[in-house]
């Protein structure tokens, strides 16, 4: 058994509902930054976001179903037991304390990376996690100005140039309430799962 430090991917997200796109952001992530495992977090109430649609409960579930195909995936329910707004610092310091010999890598979708200047103690973010950047369709891959400009220059940052699929869990939302499919976009034991509790029926 290598006495290497075991890296985990965080990856945070309202997950209303989750998608492909979210898996495969997930897996372009273990390839770009050889993570051993990534940890799914559903966000409790994220700052800069509304209120999810779905329940914590149905989110949590819905997260559970679509990674539970894959051994390198694993869920925490951590955000949503803790009350108050979900900050991120906060969410690393958690998880360092529950895996005190693993290494973390925050990943971020290059939409939410290039706000990462805006949000609460970034500057903490940064020294308790390594940023993964994945890029998102029409959003391009960040070149050094756009990191500079979203403050995440210098080392510490990892920038995944391979794109995810383009999906929108508030398209899907949309998708559901007005009867089309959602084939392809969601696992089938999320979009059975959506079905079944009758969630963003409107």
């Amino acid at each position: 058994m290598s006495s290497t430090r075991e890296r985990i991917g965080i990856l945070g997200g309202t997950f209303d509902p989750i998608h492909i796109g979210h898996l495969a952001a997930a897996r372009a992530a273990i390839e770009c930054a050889q993570l051993d495992r990534v940890l799914f977090v559903p966000t409790g109430q994220p700052p800069h976001r509304p209120v999810a649609a779905a329940s914590a409960d149905d989110r949590l579930q819905m997260t559970r179903l679509a990674t539970a195909g894959d051994e390198r995936f694993a869920v925490s329910d951590l955000e949503l037991r803790r009350p108050g707004a979900s900050f991120t610092s906060d969410t690393l310091r958690a998880l360092h304390e529950l895996h005190p010999q693993a290494d973390l890598f925050l990943i971020l979708g290059w939409d939410a990376a290039r706000l990462f200047r805006t949000w609460h103690a970034p500057d903490q973010v940064r020294r308790l996690a390594t940023i993964v950047v994945v890029a998102r369709p029409g959003s391009g891959s960040p070149q050094p100005a756009d990191l500079d400009a979203a403050g995440l220059d210098g080392g510490n940052v990892i920038v995944c140039v391979d794109s995810t699929p383009d999906v929108s869990a508030s398209a899907i939302r949309r998708d559901v309430m007005s009867g089309r499919s959602v084939d392809g976009k969601v696992s089938p034991a999320v979009k059975q799962y959506v079905t079944d509790h009758g969630l963003y029926a409107g």
